[in-house]
């Protein structure tokens, strides 16, 4: 079954649940990248105290169209719930991706100013046209993320470099994907795009400049413990050059 016909059926009949406030889709349809390979991202707004009985109801419904092979549970609370679908009937990449919160508990991945321009199919008191965003709350955690990000950065660059003279790769690795590049990337989200800045590895390719990618991706190509200390020194390199010059 092809995804477009799988998407028709599948907004048919959330539209058909009265207890249904919202259907839009998100993910690659919201930022214009929607290909072939990508999941079938779905935000639903639902009453209050019916997200357990729809999310019941819309699996009962997958069953019938294509079959359900597997399910990976992302959250699983009384108010939203978030859940990944692989179809029997289906392409390898026809994956269905739910989003589900009641109307009274609405959560940032509904938040269009941080995830894109969702494709709303319905909507059916406004919340997309009328929705509050909360500017102020956005540019602490930037802030916050930003001066943590730089601490940790540049204080434990030693961390890695210990490791690596002790001989120990997996563990220098480790501290240099966790207090190098983390940080690192982190630091450069803000910079290049703050309202995604919790993002971490996702979409640089669409919001770094092209050349600072190929960088990344050679940070991120460490061939043994020789070659990752050539790395940590270029991540040092990138960082002063693009956030703080005077280190």
């Amino acid at each position: 079954m092809h995804r477009d016909e799988i998407l028709k059926k599948i907004l048919e009949e959330l539209r058909s649940y009265p207890q249904v406030n919202l259907i839009a889709e998100g993910g690659a349809k919201a930022f214009n990248r929607f290909d072939e390979l990508s999941d079938l991202d779905l935000m639903v707004d639902a009453e209050d105290g019916t997200v357990e009985e729809t999310v019941k109801s819309f699996e009962d419904f997958l069953e019938r169209l294509a079959g359900i092979s597997s399910v990976y549970a992302a959250k699983t609370e009384k108010q939203n719930q978030h859940k990944f679908y692989k179809l029997k009937d289906a392409g390898k990449f026809s994956i269905v991706d739910l989003f589900i919160t009641e109307r009274s508990n609405p959560k940032t991945e509904l938040d269009k100013y941080i995830h894109g321009n969702f494709v709303v199919h319905y909507d059916r008191y406004g919340f997309m046209i009328d929705q509050k965003f909360d500017r102020e709350l956005l540019n602490k955690n930037i802030e916050d993320s930003g001066i943590k990000s730089k601490a940790v950065f540049e204080f434990f660059l030693y961390q890695t470099e210990k490791e690596i003279i002790r001989g120990r790769y997996i563990d220098a690795l480790a501290y240099y994907f966790d207090l190098t590049i983390k940080p690192l990337i982190r630091s450069l989200r803000i910079k290049y795009n703050p309202v995604h800045y919790n993002f971490e590895l996702r979409y640089l390719y669409d919001e770094f400049p092209a050349g600072l990618v190929k960088e990344i991706e050679e940070l991120l190509s460490i061939r043994d413990i020789n070659d990752l200390k050539i790395k940590l020194n270029k991540a040092e390199e990138i960082y002063k050059r693009e956030i703080f010059k005077g280190m």
